[in-house]
């Protein structure tokens, strides 16, 4: 089992950002957000909006972070490529990892931290509703199950997390984004939803002020409780499917020497660990 951290230790708090799930973000019809930003469309006004829509409900969080006694802040840029915020809008209290490819999934985090945000995040694929709902790739993935049940990338992420000694302590997103932490860390676990999915591209949504303001209480709060939050420990052995939308797709993840192929569209891991079936 992973050591918590001493508590003579400075407060430290790990911020994994994604982009979806920002107040007014909505991305484009029948076109992934992750096209944008990924060298293809970074040039588009509605990219352009998004980075700072991000970028602010961002220093939101980490000035709540801040006020509710955190020492040191990391910023991961979690979406695509991972280049993707304002950086010379970023808070100057928080360090910011970013680019890729990365060694591993949230490669800085260990059990030294109090906890882990998920800023900006989406509900997991076949969401009804789910503002840009995917599971890792919307440009792939059509459904991912842990053990046969349905997972996204919140819920994988907290085991991952988890098994690092690290629990999740906050979550904002959609309404669909938000419902799918709870169900799985808690009724109690502070979210913020920054929006109401009517379809994949419509919503209704907070005002950016809104959202960065709750963002900002909420992180306090978050924080300040964070004795309160456990570590989501699943127990192996686990079994990952992914179902994917191209048979092309599935070939070639069926290359990986630990993956089985099921049929045309399906491929399955099998591992002791969450970190081996997420290459964290």
């Amino acid at each position: 089992m992973p050591k918590r951290r001493p508590a003579t230790q400075a407060l430290k708090v790990y911020l994994s950002v994604d982009f979806e799930g920002a107040a007014c973000v909505i991305g484009f019809p029948a076109r992934p957000l992750e096209t944008l930003g990924a060298g293809l469309e970074t040039t588009s006004p509605v990219f352009q909006q998004a980075q700072r829509l991000v970028t602010a409900e961002v220093n939101a969080a980490v000035r709540g972070a801040l006020a509710a006694g955190a020492g040191e802040i990391i910023v991961e840029d979690s979406h695509g490529g991972g280049h993707n915020l304002l950086y010379e809008q970023l808070h100057a209290e928080a360090r910011v990892l970013m680019g890729g490819p990365r060694p591993r999934r949230f490669p800085l985090l260990d059990a030294s931290f109090a906890g882990l945000a998920l800023l900006c995040h989406h509900p997991r694929a076949r969401t009804r509703h789910g503002v840009l709902a995917h599971s890792y790739s919307s440009l792939s993935v059509h459904e991912m199950k842990l053990n046969g049940k349905p997972i996204g990338e919140i819920g994988l992420d907290a085991a991952l997390a988890g098994e690092r000694g690290v629990p999740v302590i906050f979550v904002s997103g959609d309404e669909a984004a938000c419902a799918e932490a709870r169900a799985l860390l808690g009724a109690g676990l502070p979210t913020v939803a920054t929006k109401r999915g009517l379809g994949r591209n419509c919503c209704l949504s907070l005002s950016p002020a809104k959202a960065q303001a709750l963002t900002e209480s909420t992180m306090k709060r978050a924080v300040e409780t964070t004795a309160q939050r456990r570590p989501l420990r699943l127990k192996g052995p686990f079994t990952l499917v992914r179902v994917f939308k191209w048979e092309s797709q599935a070939d070639g993840a069926a290359n990986d020497r630990r993956a089985e192929r099921l049929d045309a569209y399906t491929v399955r891991w099998r591992g002791e660990t969450v970190a081996e079936l997420s290459g964290g």
